[in-house]
């Protein structure tokens, strides 16, 4: 093997291996987002549910409590740094969907990005064989 080929083998396994980076890293993208509009849902739910009505709270991840809904309009958010404040359902469909574009366009520059890179190692592939023939 000559050491063009070698060198065009490392290139395209670099390629690879950071192919699979960035997929997985959209399909978490993909996952929040789905996350994302499970909450907008609930917070539609939340906005016409009648007060007095029973729920389940989530406590930690699968683990509910039962409780009474006492208030539809108002919601407890976490902003960071362990700290809470108090919005209206609406403005936290808002905060959700500003950050879901967010998310669709970070999605959309990371395909993109996945594209240049499957092409880069096409080709380089193509090289390859071109050099064996």
């Amino acid at each position: 093997m000559t050491e063009d080929i070698k060198e065009k083998f490392m290139q395209f396994q670099y390629l690879q291996k950071h192919i699979e980076q960035i997929t997985e890293h959209v399909q978490l993208l993909n996952n929040q987002n789905e996350h994302v509009t499970d909450s907008l849902e609930a917070l539609e739910g939340i906005k016409t549910a009648d007060v007095g009505s029973d729920m389940f709270a989530p406590m930690a991840n699968g683990i509910f409590v039962k409780g009474t809904l006492t208030d539809n309009k108002k919601l407890m958010v976490n902003v960071g740094a362990s700290t809470v404040v108090e919005k209206t359902v609406d403005e936290v469909i808002v905060l959700l969907t500003k950050q879901q574009e967010e998310m669709s366009h970070k999605i959309i520059e990371a395909e993109a990005f996945l594209q240049q890179m499957h092409k880069q190692a096409y080709e380089l592939y193509q090289q390859v064989e071109a050099t064996q023939e």
